[in-house]
């Protein structure tokens, strides 16, 4: 509580809480604008700066380094907001590190030399609609998810949709990068006109999104390894149409912030999972047939059967990802 101070015949003056003062990283003689709404004022920092902060810099060694410790540590430094990162190496190959770079929405090559790249980050992220981006994950997976029910047909093959996972890894990068600026930085959190709650939701959103694509990506390759006779096919894609719509399903609610509709697919999600469990358990592995000839009746749990028992694991973590998401719009997020 504040009190009330009057200042002069026609204003009155209430003092500012001083943590929320340094949270905001404001000083005397900072604008503050005031916007009257049916519940009162609300008070917004000016999220234009008066003078650009210094870029932020990092070089990262490449030299006796795994190529997959060294994409963590750009990932990373991409997630922490680094607005250049340079990269020093001997003996790797250019086209790894730049690969690596440029699997990462908004940065650069700037700099190039035979020991060092250097990359900058071109993306304002509090310009950044985290909505658009959540949506073209939304639309990237759904395409991935269609192409991968023609899969079951073998009227498709994993190529494309290997690509189209790599574009919702970038987006779900950038996307991860925006929350954590927000998160640290209230200014830009008010001129994306969100709060930590909302960015909560959307980071949970945007994460199983990800996931559920990584899923139809492994399940369109996992296929060309399964010795599923016609009859089994069709019932393991059936189950896996299933978790695709309820998945377009969540994301209708998501967007319209339905929870009826959320409460719905979270109802039925524990059907589509046993389902999922039911089809192994009763699936006659010696309806396999090999292509030898050999050992048709003789159930190959590392090769046929071992990759149909993957795929059901991926359709039950498709089936959990779409579970959260419904969570998600059913508290509010």
């Amino acid at each position: 509580m504040r009190k009330l101070i009057s200042f002069g015949k026609n204003s009155y003056i209430v003092s500012l809480p001083k943590q929320w003062v340094d949270k905001n990283k404001l000083k005397k003689g900072d604008l503050i604008s005031i916007d009257e709404d049916k519940e009162g004022l609300l008070l917004r920092t000016n999220v234009i700066k008066s003078k650009k902060e210094e870029p932020k810099s990092i070089i990262i060694d490449a030299e006796k380094k795994e190529l997959s410790q060294l994409r963590t540590e750009i990932i990373s430094a991409y997630l922490d907001n680094y607005n250049v990162i340079e990269v020093i190496f001997g003996s790797l190959a250019i086209p790894d590190v730049r690969d690596m770079l440029r699997d990462l929405a908004g940065l650069e090559i700037v700099n190039q030399t035979s020991t060092r790249i250097v990359a900058k980050d071109l993306i304002d992220v509090s310009e950044v609609s985290i909505t658009t981006i959540i949506r073209r994950m939304d639309n990237i997976t759904r395409a991935m998810l269609e192409d991968t029910y023609h899969c079951f047909d073998e009227t498709g093959g994993p190529e494309s949709i290997i690509h189209r996972d790599d574009d919702v890894n970038r987006l779900h990068f950038l996307t991860s990068r925006v929350i954590r600026s927000a998160l640290k930085d209230v200014r830009i959190a008010n001129s994306l006109g969100t709060n930590p709650l909302k960015l909560h939701s959307d980071h949970t959103v945007t994460t199983m999104i990800e996931r559920i694509a990584d899923n139809a990506k492994r399940i369109c390759r996992l296929l060309e390894h399964t010795k599923l006779d016609k009859k089994w096919c069709n019932e393991l894609k059936d189950v896996f149409n299933s978790i695709k719509q309820s998945y377009i399903d969540v994301m209708k609610a998501y967007y319209t912030h339905d929870s009826k509709i959320a409460l719905e697919v979270e109802g039925t999600n524990r059907a589509r999972i046993f389902a999922c469990e039911q089809f192994f358990d009763k699936h006659n592995h010696k309806d396999l047939k090999y292509s030898d000839g050999n050992k048709h009746g003789i159930c190959n749990f590392r090769s046929a059967c071992g990759a149909t028992a993957r795929i059901i694991e991926n359709m039950k973590e498709m089936a959990s990802g779409v579970k959260y998401i419904a969570r998600t719009v059913i508290g509010g997020g």
